[in-house]
């Protein structure tokens, strides 16, 4: 979210959508012309439910999604390091 404000644009767009225990967050900046940030991704991709993340350019802004684990907590998922805090 921060990214996209700070790509200039006059509003940005989050979209959410779940399926199977997944959760899929796109955010537009609805500024073209928004640079690549390499950090960025990494920033995202640290966050241990953050299954896979991506950013592309798109003729009304800069889009950047993640695909979080949005599944129940379990031991497993506790003993695994996927629930931060825990």
């Amino acid at each position: 979210m921060r990214a996209a404000v700070a790509d200039g644009g006059r509003r940005v767009s989050i979209h959410v959508a779940d399926e199977d225990s997944m959760a899929l967050v796109t955010v537009l900046s609805h500024c073209a012309g928004a640079p690549d940030d390499d950090a960025l991704l990494r920033s995202i991709a640290e966050v241990s439910s953050v299954r896979s993340c991506g950013t592309d350019a798109a003729p009304d802004g800069r889009r950047v999604w993640a695909l979080f684990d949005a599944g129940p907590v379990t031991s497993q998922r506790r003993a695994a390091g996927a629930v931060p805090g825990l």
